[in-house]
């Protein structure tokens, strides 16, 4: 049975008319006609009664209705849902963000996208840059919003923010007197940082930024800024990092202080794998593309 001529039947046994049921569907009365016999043809049974005031239905015809109208309703239902999935409206989209990485911009915009997009499941992880780089390309992910400008093979990113570093040092530190720092006071200094190869681009940024004639003196590696921030309160080292990421971490015994002149600025980049036909992905990156830097 073809889904048309079903349609076509279940109009003609709501009117009972052909007259009426052909002037809804939009097509001549004699070819309502020929398509209800065809149907009829392709069942072996006869579905209506033919009189002067109208049709009634057979049983056949009776048993026919009664299916043909859930299965047409499932049949527009997964159209719709086919249209939803080719649009980017209905799907699955995964995305991480490295911790260091994640402020309002970030979680607002995932915010909105599940908002406006209830039949999409958004599944959101956490973890390091290179973390989500390495699953992103694995296929694990479908974007990820990573530390520093990113430039990979078969990965397209695009910067989708720029946040300002600081330099952060006990409150007692003789340094903390200043209210501005150049990158010359921080020459010498034992500095407590994060391992490379959590987020090797922002490391390198960072490292040949602040510290242009020679890789610090390391004091100390901690796995991620809340143990960088907790060292530098302990004395020892002082650390660089994003002030916003620095604001909400530092204790009292731990005091912020700017750069004196061209404050160090890190991107935040949003990636995904640049061969991704994912719908839900691009109505996603659309909704990053949206958001003001």
């Amino acid at each position: 049975m073809e889904l048309r001529r079903l349609r076509y039947f279940v109009v003609l046994a709501r009117h009972r008319h052909f007259g009426r049921a052909a002037a809804e569907l939009s097509i001549a009365q004699p070819g309502l006609s020929q398509q209800i016999k065809v149907l009829e043809q392709e069942l072996k049974v006869s579905l209506l009664d033919r009189g002067p005031q109208g049709v009634t239905l057979t049983p056949a015809g009776r048993a026919l209705l009664e299916g043909a109208e859930p299965l047409l309703g499932a049949a527009d239902e997964l159209g719709e849902r086919v249209r939803a999935v080719a649009d980017g409206t209905h799907g699955r989209l995964r995305v991480a963000y490295s911790r260091s990485g994640a402020d309002d911009r970030i979680t607002d915009v995932i915010r909105r996208f599940r908002k406006d997009h209830e039949d999409v499941q958004v599944s959101v992880t956490t973890g390091m840059s290179s973390w989500c780089l390495r699953l992103l390309r694995d296929g694990g992910l479908d974007a990820a919003f990573v530390r520093g400008v990113i430039r990979e093979p078969g990965v397209t990113a695009a910067v989708v923010a720029e946040e300002e570093a600081a330099v952060i040092l006990p409150a007692d530190h003789p340094l903390a007197a200043r209210d501005r720092l150049t990158r010359g006071d921080l020459r010498g200094l034992p500095v407590v940082l994060w391992p490379r190869e959590a987020g090797p681009t922002l490391y390198e940024e960072l490292v040949a930024d602040v510290w242009p004639d020679g890789p610090p003196h390391l004091a100390a590696e901690e796995p991620d800024f809340e143990q960088v921030v907790a060292a530098v309160a302990e004395g020892t080292g002082v650390s660089v990092m994003d002030l916003g990421r620095a604001r909400k971490l530092c204790p009292p015994g731990v005091v912020i202080r700017h750069f004196a002149e061209h404050p160090p600025r890190y991107a935040v980049s949003f990636a995904h794998r640049t061969d991704d036909p994912n719908p839900v992905l691009a109505r996603f990156a659309s909704y990053v593309r949206q958001t003001p830097r």
